[in-house]
């Protein structure tokens, strides 16, 4: 996918209230926010696997245009992408709540 149409499915995903929850936070670890799952990372990665560091295969560009794609289109959004806590490869999206 482009950076275009990642940046315009985002978009529209930050629009529609019915994809966010708000996101438990402990009281020393700040303010509130809301979540939505996104999916799994070898569900999005367009090599659809996970690209451990020790791998003889390694990542390829494409993976890494992806992934850098969906952080700046997050970024320009006011958003961030994060890791589930019992499942690190969930991807979430996140949003503040102001």
């Amino acid at each position: 996918m482009t950076y275009r149409e990642i940046y315009k499915q985002l978009k529209d995903i930050k629009r529609n209230p019915k994809y966010w929850d708000v996101a438990d936070v402990y009281p020393d670890e700040g303010e509130p926010y809301y979540t939505t799952f996104l999916g799994t990372f070898m569900y999005l990665d367009p090599c659809g696997r996970y690209h451990h560091i020790l791998s003889p295969n390694g990542i390829s560009k494409r993976c890494i245009r992806f992934w850098d794609n969906i952080d700046k289109a997050c970024n320009k959004l006011g958003m961030w992408i994060s890791a589930g806590e019992g499942d690190l490869c969930d991807v979430f999206m996140n949003k503040p709540m102001n």
